[in-house]
């Protein structure tokens, strides 16, 4: 946003009440009237938008430097997809992504219009009189925006503009508290699991007994958000997501995301290093290959490790691209996508991915991948570096239908796992896993019904957004997002249920694993 843009202008913001709208995070909706005094930030955003979540993290750094000034942060919850329409899916979403100013649900997406909108994220400024001063598309820098806020603070108080310091009635949505905290991916090997324990920003370690139920070994992380290198409890991440084992090694490898990094867990010492990374969320990154740690990286998501190239791959979500670590020379380069949001096939360096958040590498030298936006699966052929589409729509060509190739409909799938034959997909706004039969094409959903579910026996007042219930042993989910097979049992992140499940693939017995019993967080 261009700070010489923002000037007084004669249009009146639009009202953010109606019986279109409902709002979260505060004790009762919000009129115009409530913000009289303060200049404003409209934040419309979506949750599963990689350059929403990094404008959220802007916006939280700007709050904390700028508490006590006259000023007010709206979320404008915008869907894109169908299932994001719903009050509980935006309620998780709250919880999970910590925010904690006042979020209005614009369902139909009417105050998109009648703001103008056109992209997410977009950022709109009111001035303390309520009219409209300034609106930016994409990314904003927090500094950029606290210098933005500070400027227009100064030009209301030289106009004699009365500012009101006076707080709004937030009322955050509850935390959970428990084993696990949004767990976004699993990986099995054998008679072990590891966790990434998101919201506690841990990784955990299982051992798994005969009926798949876990015993906690050891966890990595504080629980504290931060980046640190050391052993076990000692280390700190911050939001880790998919994770890649050398067994060789005995080397686990961590996307951490909200540090922007990549880890490195001995598994034999227990010592946590940063291998790729800064800590910096990177504007973008050149083709390379490039000197690991001196690059900052954007929301790396998930990684499979290739033992015969000696290769880590990354799902670059931030930069809708794919890359490629050698962690014997410390160099990462590009593998495929030119970092456009998009469905492009082909050559590797010319194809164009979106938001790629789940990969799995088959043994035959085939990378699939997980491709959110585009709510597609997505092959890469390694040898010859072309990029094809598996199955699945486009940007905005989403639903939940079987079928083959482009006839398949996914919703914001985030996680894949190739099985023996076949390739397991974490279909994740649709609340199913299903199963990808890479001969034929053929794609058919195998568990879940299409609705969020929570297991009976969570606290009321815990999780008051669920809208249905079923037993411990069924395979029904909440937005599941990471997955993983091992010895023919699917695990499986339940990540809004914070537990994780393990289904048998040959008798469809269902076991849950960890987690799943919380209390609210104190």
């Amino acid at each position: 946003m261009n700070l010489h843009s923002i000037k007084p202008c004669s249009v009146r913001a639009p009202q953010l009440s109606g019986e279109y709208v409902d709002w979260l995070n505060v004790e009762r909706p919000l009129q115009l009237g409530d913000l009289r005094g303060k200049v404003t930030v409209l934040h419309f955003w979506t949750y599963s938008c990689i350059n929403c979540l990094h404008n959220l993290r802007a916006i939280a750094r700007v709050e904390e430097h700028l508490a006590g000034q006259p000023l007010a942060f709206i979320g404008v919850h915008s869907p894109k997809f169908g299932s994001q329409k719903r009050l509980p899916m935006v309620r998780a979403a709250l919880s999970r992504h910590e925010i904690r100013h006042p979020v209005v649900i614009d369902s139909e997406r009417r105050l998109w219009d009648e703001y103008g909108v056109s992209a997410w994220p977009t950022l709109v400024v009111v001035d303390a009189e309520g009219f409209v001063v300034g609106q930016a598309a994409g990314e904003a820098g927090a500094q950029e925006l606290e210098n933005l806020l500070l400027k227009l603070l100064e030009q209301q108080r030289e106009r004699g503009v009365a500012l009101n310091r006076a707080p709004l009635p937030v009322k955050a949505e509850p935390a959970p508290a428990g084993a696990l905290a949004w767990p976004a991916k699993v990986l099995a090997n054998g008679k072990r699991l590891f966790i990434a324990d998101t919201g506690h920003h841990q990784i955990v370690e299982l051992a798994l007994r005969d009926d798949h139920q876990g015993h906690e070994v050891r966890r990595f992380g504080s629980g504290h958000p931060g980046l640190i290198d050391s052993s076990g409890e000692r280390a700190e991440l911050n939001r880790p997501n998919g994770m890649a084992l050398d067994p060789v090694a005995e080397v686990l490898w961590v996307a951490d995301t909200r540090n922007h990094a990549i880890r490195m867990i001995d598994l034999r010492s227990g010592e946590v290093r940063t291998v790729a990374g800064t800590g910096e969320l990177g504007r973008w990154l050149p083709q390379g290959p490039l000197d690991a740690l001196r690059v900052p990286l954007r929301s790396p998501w998930d990684l499979a490790w290739d033992s015969a190239r000696a290769r880590l791959y990354v799902a670059m979500a931030g930069t809708h691209q794919l890359w490629s670590l050698a962690p014997e020379t410390g160099r990462l380069e590009l593998l495929a996508g030119d970092g456009r949001a998009a469905r492009v096939d082909g050559d590797a360096h010319l194809s164009a991915l979106a938001q790629p958040s789940g990969l799995s590498l088959a043994s035959d030298g085939w990378l699939f991948i997980a491709d959110s936006e585009s709510s597609s699966v997505r092959a890469l052929d390694l040898e010859t570096l072309q990029l094809a589409t598996s199955a699945g729509g486009d940007l905005f060509v989403t639903g939940d239908e079987d079928g083959v190739g482009d006839q398949v409909r996914f919703a914001h799938p985030m996680g894949v796992a190739v099985g023996e034959r076949e390739l397991y997909i974490a279909d994740t706004l649709n609340h199913r896993i299903k199963l990808l039969e890479p001969a034929t094409g053929q794609v058919r959903a195998i568990f879940g019904n299409g609705h969020a579910i929570t297991p009976r026996g969570a606290r009321e007042e815990a999780l008051p957004f669920l809208p249905m219930e079923a037993d411990e042993g069924t395979a029904l989910f909440f937005e599941p997002q990471g997955i993983s097979v091992s010895e023919r049992v699917l695990y499986v992140a339940d990540t809004n249920n914070h537990r994780v499940l393990a289904i048998e693939l040959d008798s469809g017995a269902v076991r849950k694993v960890y987690g799943g019993r919380w209390e609210l967080a104190e």
